[in-house]
């Protein structure tokens, strides 16, 4: 960390929002605006089922990647992960789950999209937003999953009811005037007369919903001397659609849902004060960062120390996050990571903590996704990215300042650490004497290291690796024609720029308009 004036801003601002012990938790992942996302996809009515094949597969690579994740339940848009009732998972850091989770899911999504619709482009970004509950014991966390189930079927029936109606030449508005008042009985029967059709013939993914939960199956694991094969019982993540309101499923699967042994049996839970509502009158800033990077950069052979192209493309999406968030007001980012502040009147998702990250997280994720074969036309994107964020408050637009210029600080001092560590291990060094010979160095030191070992001037070397990247709106005036041909008014709007500079006082004086509300 660079050890700036600045730091302050951390100590005394960023806080672990944990989520108490004792509690199941449960992540549930929500699709954003997918009844657009479905229709501009031609999504079948009332169920798709490539579509819900395609969340099952991502349920399913959430429990082989987080083993902390015992049971997961999804129907339609909607998925619920429960994690163990003693989990430690990012110590219980509400924004780290989230984030973490709903960015992978988020991943796994685009990149299976091809698996499940070879034949449908991925027009839009699909993005997800997530909320963490926690049950203190196992009839709450039962009785959570039930309600989703009991959800699963009303909803089903009633969709299903809908659009034969409508495929019969009723308006939708008709439609929905037949159904009003009716029971699960009345819709059974209208099913029946008019479309023989029997509901409970419906396939059980569309009634029931999809579990996803570890079972002991027997698995080859070697063969022997006689080539035959033996077989081992291992834990393997299965998908069933099958009911989980009552008793049985639950008498025949007691592993899944086991109360945790606990060190400190009589332990109370602490109180973090954790306000689900982020208060008003602060600037928020959402802080989103790549998770286990260097690995993901090592895979996918990103240039050292810095690729350029790699971070153009975190430009390009973090360009598109302000179009997508009106209330995002300035971004600043480099490396991995990015730093998004909202304006201090913003009431997106009604300032809840934890939409807002995971809504943000989710659609960074999908962004990068989407847009890494323009930037990366020639690498194939073989490990799916993931992002962890978190949000902070600051009741001051000074004080918001000095975080960007931490962050920047940071930015310069890590940058150039590793320009320094990388032309030595280009070298020749091994990089265990690269970081011996600069243990202890300050910054003047590097910069000789730089010019008189490798004739660099580390003042010369792009801004987009020393100052990293500043993104806000810029006024631009457009001439608009009239109809003759003639110049007529003068049209004025706001687009997204990206910049490389110092954000010293002179920066915000220049451009005065970015921290303050244009609605105002």
């Amino acid at each position: 960390m660079a050890n700036s004036a600045y730091e302050y801003v951390k100590s005394e601002f960023e806080f672990d929002r944990r989520l108490p012990p004792s509690n199941w938790i449960v992540v549930r992942i929500d699709g954003c605006h997918f009844h657009r996302f479905s229709k501009s996809h031609a999504f079948e009515k009332p169920n798709d089922k490539n579509a819900l094949r395609l969340m099952n597969a991502c349920a399913t690579a959430m429990l082989e990647k987080f083993p902390d994740i015992v049971f997961a339940y999804g129907v339609s848009d909607e998925y619920s992960f429960v994690f163990r009732e003693e989990t430690e998972f990012y110590h219980r850091r509400e924004s780290k789950i989230l984030s973490l989770c709903v960015s992978y899911f988020t991943s796994v999504y685009v990149m299976k999209w091809k698996n499940f619709f070879p034949n449908k482009e991925l027009k839009e970004p699909p993005y997800f937003d997530a909320r963490a509950v926690c049950y203190p014991n196992l009839k709450t966390i039962r009785d959570y999953l039930a309600w989703r189930q009991v959800d699963c079927h009303i909803n089903n029936q009633y969709n299903t009811c809908f659009w034969m109606l409508v495929k019969s030449g009723k308006s939708e508005q008709e439609a929905q005037l037949v159904l009003k008042g009716t029971f699960a009985k009345d819709k059974n029967e209208l099913l029946a007369q008019q479309f023989q059709i029997n509901y409970d013939d419906e396939p059980a993914m569309f009634r029931k919903g999809s579990s996803v939960y570890r079972e002991k199956v027997l698995l080859q694991v070697m063969v022997d001397d006689d080539g035959n094969p033996i077989k081992r019982p291992r834990l393997k993540v299965i998908e069933a659609h099958v009911d989980i309101i009552g008793p049985e499923f639950w008498e025949n699967h007691q592993h899944i849902l086991r109360e945790g042994k606990f060190k400190f049996m009589h332990e109370f839970v602490k109180k973090f004060g954790i306000g689900r509502m982020l208060p008003p009158g602060n600037c928020i800033v959402v802080r989103i960062n790549a998770c286990q990077f260097d690995q993901f950069s090592t895979i996918h052979s990103f240039d050292k120390p810095n690729d350029e192209t790699a971070l153009r493309l975190m430009n390009s999406t973090a360009s598109l996050m302000m179009e997508q968030y009106p209330d995002i007001v300035f971004g600043y980012g480099f490396s991995n990571e990015y730093s998004f502040v909202f304006h201090e009147k913003t009431e997106l998702y009604q300032r809840q903590e934890s939409l807002i990250l995971s809504s943000c997280s989710s659609y960074f994720t999908s962004l990068y996704m989407t847009k890494w074969k323009k930037f990366l036309p020639l690498k194939e994107l073989v490990q799916t990215p993931r992002f962890e964020a978190e949000a902070l408050c600051y009741p001051k637009l000074k004080i918001v300042c000095e975080y960007l210029s931490w962050r920047q600080a940071e930015c310069h001092a890590s940058n150039q650490y590793n320009t320094c560590f990388c032309m030595l291990v280009k070298s020749g060094k091994s990089e265990k004497e690269a970081h011996e010979i600069l243990k202890g160095t300050l910054s003047k030191d590097k910069n000789e290291l730089l010019f008189q070992q490798f004739q660099m001037n580390y003042n010369n070397e792009p801004a987009i690796f020393r100052k990293g990247s500043c993104i806000y709106r810029q006024k631009v005036e457009k001439s608009a024609e009239s109809e003759g041909g003639d110049k007529g008014t003068t049209r004025e709007r706001w687009d997204v720029k990206v910049d490389h500079v110092d954000m010293g006082p002179g920066f915000w004086q220049k451009h005065p308009w970015i921290m303050t509300d244009r609605n105002q």
